[in-house]
């Protein structure tokens, strides 16, 4: 294919706003990869352009090869600089013959191209291509007298020898530059080129991001944490400034015509600013808001930027008498519909209005009603979505009056959610049974709620009138103030109990939640009265303590198994009885192999049949079971067992069993020696008998 062809189609694309000079140099690479094939059917399959976007450059492509009779490469001679040096560094032949020798600019672009760098004059030095619009760019370029950066801005090569557009440039600057307001840029000089007096300005470069940008990113990662609430909430505040900065606009006169969040730049350190003033219109002062002077134009600029039936604006972002070239009917209510569309955006992410090409944008702005953004996002609040869509009503009488009472009407709704937040935290706070509590750096208490009053008995003016500390218990103090001290530089939530003093002089055991707030230097506390839960295992322990000495006293040996049969506790008589310590006991099993047990005849007594061992398998009880247990020392004790069950709360779940056992071995010894001395005197009498 026709590589000077194809890079014409690209630039005049670019030059049109259609693409920018990433995307254009992007298409050049996969071009070079895909030759059969025009760069404007590669456009169209990545989605860059629509089919009647190539037919309108065609149509500019075949009227430049026709005034440079059939030559495309003249029509490249104003192609950027930084274009140039991206496209030769793709190393592709075809588009280095068409970069190479190309001739220099006509009269149609007398402002010459940039390889050269042209520098307005000596005060300035380019530096970077920033932006591109429709008939300007604008560069970032060093101020040498000041020692700054600056936004330079300048009509596009292939414009500048048009009248109108030269003349619109320069209402642009004019009109930016009387418009003094934070959230307008502002402009440092309004200068021409001594060379070619073509004109330029400069002003204030602002770093940071589009709201367009801004919005879609929102919407690309939109949750429900408490971040993503506050970034919403930025976003509205940010428009509501654009709604004063517009509504400043239209008290001096002037009204923008092309308002969309990409002519919005949110600066990196919360600066609000409207860019593009080159669609700006003067108008005749009928609000009563109008108490400034109008904007003064020299005599004759300005003069027929505009034509009746012309278009001016974006169409995803026109009003409908803008998309109808209605130029008479278009007022303040026509920024105000792109503020909604603006607005719209913030609220779904897109603008109201999308379709195949230019020609179907404009149709569904003139005839169709958008889809409400609840529809887009159920989110979206009722009365901000009936604010937006009040803005963008077909009718302009339909709409606010003014910029400013759009920025009311959003306020208003921040205003109301404040409200509403602050009622549900106040009635939260009132409700909990929890003792809610707000600590300043002083340690006094500056806000509790009335379970304060329910606990301790005190008033809340009781409670507010002196340090917290005077209400905790003597031996409490120092810790607490430890622990308050802690928290005020930032630790992390802790908890931690004291006792505080109760109007009857009783003090009660409080359980404390805190969390700073190191900022505003206050401690966000929550507590529960605990002290029933102290009594209650005080009791306990004072129960288990009986028990312990109780089960410590008994003569037979005691253990105790958990639910997979592990000893977790023993007694004394149960180590003296088995001849192992406490801890040689604890966690052994009933099938511990070193336990070695035998029946009376002397067989083995397998592990499984152990009383604690059935007891656990069947949850039955098991009664005066005997065996002998084989001692460290090899000593055989014999013991009698009995084994129970231990239920859980529910009565029905195994929860571990308790065995106790006696060392029978004294007693085996009388009875088998008393059944000796039974059996002798028997064979005596036998004998005497006999």
């Amino acid at each position: 294919m026709d590589a000077d062809r194809n890079l014409l189609f690209g630039v005049l694309a670019l030059q049109v706003d259609l693409l920018d000079s990433d995307r254009f140099v992007q298409a050049c690479t996969l071009w070079t990869t895909r030759k059969q094939a025009p760069l404007s059917d590669l456009l169209i399959e990545l989605g860059w352009i629509t089919p009647a976007d190539k037919a309108d450059v065609d149509r500019l492509l075949e009227r430049k090869l026709l005034k440079h009779d059939g030559n495309a490469k003249a029509g490249l001679a104003a192609m950027s600089a930084d274009i140039k040096r991206s496209l030769a560094a793709l190393q592709d032949e075809d588009i280095l013959r068409s970069l190479a020798d190309l001739p220099a600019p006509d009269a149609e672009t007398t402002m010459g191209t940039v390889d050269g760098w042209v520098r307005p004059h000596d005060r300035y030095s380019l530096s970077h291509l920033h932006a591109t619009g429709g008939i300007g760019r604008i560069w970032v370029a060093r101020d040498r007298e000041v020692g700054r950066d600056v936004a330079l801005k300048e009509l596009l090569p292939e414009r500048a020898s048009q009248a109108t557009h030269r003349a619109r440039f320069l209402q642009e600057a004019r009109i930016t530059g009387q418009l003094e307001h934070p959230g307008i840029v502002p402009v440092y000089e309004l200068s021409q080129r001594a060379d070619d007096q073509q004109p330029f300005y400069t002003m204030r470069f602002v770093r940071g991001r589009t709201l367009r940008e801004a919005a879609r990113m929102y919407h690309a990662k939109r949750s429900d944490t408490d971040a993503a609430r506050l970034e919403f909430l930025n976003l509205l505040n940010a428009f509501v400034t654009v709604c004063n900065t517009v509504a400043y606009a239209h008290s001096r006169g002037v009204i923008h015509r092309d308002l969309k969040g990409q002519n919005v730049v949110l600066g990196d350190f919360g600066e609000v600013v409207v860019l593009d003033w080159g669609l700006a219109k003067l108008v005749d002062r009928r609000d009563e808001e109008a108490e400034l002077p109008s904007v003064v134009i020299d005599e004759g600029v300005g003069e027929g930027l505009t034509m009746q039936g012309q278009t001016v604006g974006t169409p995803a972002y026109m009003a409908p008498e803008q998309a109808s070239g209605h130029l008479e009917e278009i007022d303040r209510h026509t920024d105000l519909y792109g503020l909604g569309a603006m607005m719209y955006e913030i609220l779904t992410g897109h603008p109201p209005f999308t379709g195949v090409d230019t020609h179907d944008v404009l149709r569904k702005v003139r005839n169709e009603s958008p889809i409400p953004p609840r529809e887009i996002w159920q989110k979206v609040p009722a009365a901000l979505e009936e604010i937006c869509l009040r803005a963008l009503a077909k009718n302009p009488a339909d709409r606010p009056r003014s910029a400013s009472e759009l920025a009311r009407a959003v306020q208003e709704w921040q205003e109301m959610e404040r409200r509403e937040a602050q009622e549900e935290r106040d009635r939260f706070f009132t409700l909990s049974l929890d003792m809610l509590a707000i600590t300043n750096s002083e340690f006094y208490l500056v806000r509790v709620n009335p379970a304060w009053e329910q606990t301790l008995g005190f008033t809340i003016a009781e409670l507010l009138s002196q340090p917290f500390i005077s209400f905790v218990h003597p031996d409490d103090r120092q810790r607490t103030m430890v622990e308050a001290r802690q928290i005020l530089t930032g630790t992390a939530t802790v908890i931690f109990e004291n006792r505080y003093r109760c109007k009857d002089g009783a003090y009660k055991w409080l359980q404390w939640t805190a969390t700073p707030d190191v900022s505003r230097g206050l401690i966000y506390a929550a507590a529960r009265d605990v002290t029933a839960h102290k009594q209650a295992a005080e009791t306990i322990q004072k129960s288990e303590e009986r028990y312990r000495t109780v089960i410590a006293a008994m003569q037979d040996g005691i253990v105790i198994m958990d639910a997979d049969g592990s000893i977790r506790s023993c007694n004394d008589s149960a180590e003296r009885i088995l001849g192992l310590s406490a801890e040689q006991i604890m966690g052994r099993t009933a099938l511990d192999p070193r336990w070695r047990a035998i029946h009376d005849d002397g067989s083995p007594f397998p592990a499984e049949t152990f009383p604690v061992a059935v007891t656990l398998r069947t949850g039955r009880p098991c009664s005066d079971v005997v065996m002998g247990v084989y001692k460290p020392d090899g000593a055989l004790t014999w013991i009698s067992i009995n084994s129970q069950p231990l239920l859980d709360a529910d009565g029905v779940t195994l929860g571990g069993v308790v065995a106790s056992f006696e060392d029978i071995t004294e007693r085996r010894r009388t009875d088998a020696a008393l059944r000796e001395a039974s059996a002798e005197l028997a064979r005596l009498g036998r004998a005497q008998q006999g």
